[in-house]
């Protein structure tokens, strides 16, 4: 099917550059072989400035808007027209230079590839000069409007661009001097317009949030503009709403979706100094290591996967994984966190004493009352099954969104070139076939019938998701009451034919699946099921017989199951009339702390079945982020009080207590109940800390331990100081 999606606006290719080179980058070997293999292959080659690196991808990549894997994947469109696009457009102009080649060489080879030739767009007006140029790189804050910068950072990222504030007057024809002269009673606005008005196209711009971070990094795409209240950058001091109006375009490409990338993420070496915290707008004539490093080593779309990365490996080669740890080490927190950095679908459920395989897998349920005031009962699905259904119907369906179209069109194109002339009904009869002036499939002589694409594909979706290959199986209910199910509206193909479209579709939709070779297209969309807290359930009852098909070797069919109730179930249209399994897009991840006393309960059966990570309460600290300038010393603090109460180090500590006993980032993250806005009372707040929370956990651990008291008061000094008395 022909692409349409095409790119708008240099915005749009320059962040399908940029997402192609992350993936290229990614640690996610598919991630990035995918992407050397378009590299590879490329003719034409779209070159964008970032910084002063310059950057290659192929015009096929990105001349489709939004482009990713998946999309490039399911369809990857046509190069021509790509070109046709950018020319179209007047965005990009075919060029050749040898100083060009040079660098596109360089680029290939930085990645690992050698190229010998390729064609070449670079942007419409500009010229060898611009790419060869020295960029520059800005820091701008984005509001002077005090507690509003994160409003007005979005502002940015919506709109994307960057901008300053003061008079609504266009100055795109003014000099410095006339700024100047506008400005002779605001001395402090002559500097922020003299930089805008340099600005560049391919210049960094980076958004900051003073000294704790910044909110973005981003190339210029143009010069100066003008557009009377183009950004919304808060309420001011007067309770006003504000308004910019001088603004050049920026396409962000380094950001978090919530928050801003912390000042430590950068690596800044002692020899480099870190971004002037403070002023409207700043700029370096050299860009800094530490961002030219960042922008060209990270995306937005895999800052977070790189976090994550380890867990995910695990996860996918063991389909079952436990974050196992300290108390307050953020392991719920972070098996939510794997689960978006994979783009899954995730569910979450929390076990305790009481909970067992009616609520988990399925049983029997009340039914409301009768007009007789009679309860009676009735098989449900539990939390499990129900997820597993789901991740079924998204399976297939996902699958077929690429596969009914081409199986159908191939159909389609058989008939038109005479491949296929007729059908046979069940009764060996033989009748016509022809495409009509609608571009549908006709068949049947007399009354002759063409059914709507979109009617059988409702049919095929489900037929497929039950894995029915074979409609000669079906009875004339079984029919009906399909047709029944996915149209009401549509009588459908005719039961006497038994559905011969819908026949043709599935034989060779079985054929692709059954051959050696994997089949070409399919996004299986990951499914998560998070069990909190898995130690407290105790794990037999809940499971049951699953514990044969968790076993991450028997996924899929192959580990069908026979339920408690499977007898009960006669819905012949139920994905599990057969039995029971997991689906191979379904993974699950558990949680526990190490010395919750039911710990035991954790069947050995079930063990093997699940990967096992600790989750360090020193090493992951992201819960804390919001707490910005504080961050540090909240963590200092911590790994400070961790250490009295066991130094894996050193093997030192409080008698009867370990690792599993430190305390996490969770508990700390408390502190931000008692901080008030500018964080000016954070002594009185760390007090509340440690009476409301870390002194009645501590406690816990040394109830009935020798030296209680004393070593309770040796954990407070240590908190509080660092010293002990």
């Amino acid at each position: 099917m022909e692409r349409t999606d095409f790119i708008e606006s240099r915005i749009d290719v320059v962040k399908n550059i940029y997402t192609l080179y992350s993936y290229a980058k990614s640690t996610i070997s598919e991630d990035r072989e995918w992407a050397l293999q378009r590299f590879q292959r490329g003719k034409w080659y779209v070159v964008e400035a970032f910084g002063n690196s310059l950057l290659f991808a192929p015009s096929r990549f990105v001349g489709y808007k939004n482009n990713t894997r998946e999309k490039h994947t399911a369809n990857h469109g046509d190069g021509r027209q790509t070109n046709n696009k950018f020319r179209e457009l007047k965005l990009y102009k075919e060029f050749a230079d040898e100083y060009l080649s040079r660098q596109f060489e360089l680029f290939m080879a930085t990645l690992g590839l050698e190229k010998d030739s390729a064609c070449f767009l670079i942007p419409n007006d500009w010229d060898i000069s611009d790419l060869q140029r020295q960029y520059k790189c800005y820091f701008i804050c984005p509001t002077h409007c005090k507690g509003q910068k994160e409003v007005a950072w979005k502002s940015f990222l919506s709109h994307n661009l960057m901008s300053i504030g003061w008079n609504h007057t266009d100055y795109t024809n003014y000099t410095i001097d006339e700024i100047e002269q506008e400005y002779k009673d605001i001395p402090t606005a002559i500097g922020p317009f003299t930089l805008l008005k340099q600005i560049k196209e391919g210049d960094v711009i980076c958004c900051t949030n003073n000294n704790f971070g910044l909110w973005g990094i981003g190339i210029a795409l143009s010069q100066y503009k003008y557009k009377e209240k183009i950004h919304y950058a808060g309420i001011d001091e007067d309770d006003n709403e504000s308004y910019y109006s001088h603004y050049v375009d920026v396409v962000w490409l380094c950001f978090k979706e919530q928050g801003y990338i912390p000042a430590s993420e950068f690596n800044i070496l002692p020899s480099e100094k870190q971004w002037p915290p403070y002023g409207t707008l700043n700029q370096k004539d050299d860009i800094p290591q530490y961002i030219s490093n960042f922008l060209l080593h990270n995306s937005s779309i895999n800052m977070e996967e790189h976090q994550y990365e380890k867990y995910i490996k695990l996860l996918e080669a063991n389909k079952n994984l436990i974050l196992t740890g300290a108390p307050g080490t953020g392991k719920t927190h972070l098996a939510k966190a794997i689960a978006e950095a994979m783009d899954a679908e995730y569910d979450f459920v929390q076990f305790h004493p009481s909970y067992d395989y009616t609520d988990f897998v399925e049983g029997l349920r009340p039914t409301p009352p009768d007009n007789n005031g009679n309860i009676g009962f009735e098989r449900k699905d539990g939390v499990f099954k129900t997820f597993c259904k789901r991740a079924i119907t998204a399976t297939e369906i996902s699958e077929n969104e690429t596969l009914f179209d081409g199986i159908y069109n191939g159909i389609v194109a058989d008939i038109r070139e005479g491949k296929i002339t007729s059908y046979q009904s069940p009764k060996g009869e033989s009748y016509p076939v022809k495409i009509n002036e609608k571009g549908r499939i006709e068949y049947r002589v007399n009354s002759p019938r063409a059914e709507k694409e979109e009617n059988i594909k409702l049919m095929y979706d489900d037929l497929v998701s039950r894995h029915i290959w074979d409609l000669s199986s079906f009875s004339k209910d079984d029919y009906w009451a399909l047709v029944r199910k996915v149209s009401k509206n549509t009588k459908t193909i005719d039961y006497v034919e038994y559905g011969w479209i819908l026949q043709e579709l599935l034989n060779r939709t079985l054929a692709i699946q059954q051959s050696k070779t994997e089949t070409p297209n399919i996004n299986r969309k990951k499914h998560i099921f998070i069990i909190d807290e898995i130690n407290r359930g105790e794990i037999s009852k809940i499971f049951g017989e699953l514990f044969f098909s968790i076993d991450p070797g028997y996924r899929g069919r192959k580990g069908l199951v026979k339920t408690q109730y499977q007898n009960m179930i006669t819905d012949k249209t139920d994905p599990f009339y057969d039995g029971f399994y997991i689906p191979e897009n379904v993974y699950i991840i558990g949680t526990m702390n190490d010395i919750d006393r039911s710990v035991e309960s954790m069947d050995f059966a079930m063990r093997r079945r699940f990967a096992w990570e600790e989750i360090i309460a020193n090493e992951n600290t992201g819960m804390l982020d919001e707490l910005q300038e504080m961050k540090d010393e909240i963590v200092e603090k911590m790994k400070r009080l961790n250490a009295a109460i066991w130094d894996e180090n050193t093997e030192t500590g409080i008698e009867g207590l370990n690792a599993s006993y430190h305390i996490g980032g969770s508990y700390f993250s408390k502190i931000r109940l008692y901080l008030n806005e500018d964080h000016s009372n954070k002594n009185a707040a760390y007090r509340h800390l440690w009476e409301n929370h870390l002194k009645g956990v501590l406690f816990e651990y040394l109830r009935g331990s020798a030296n209680a008291p004393e070593n309770l008061k040796m954990l407070e000094q240590v908190y509080n100081n660092g010293n002990v008395q």
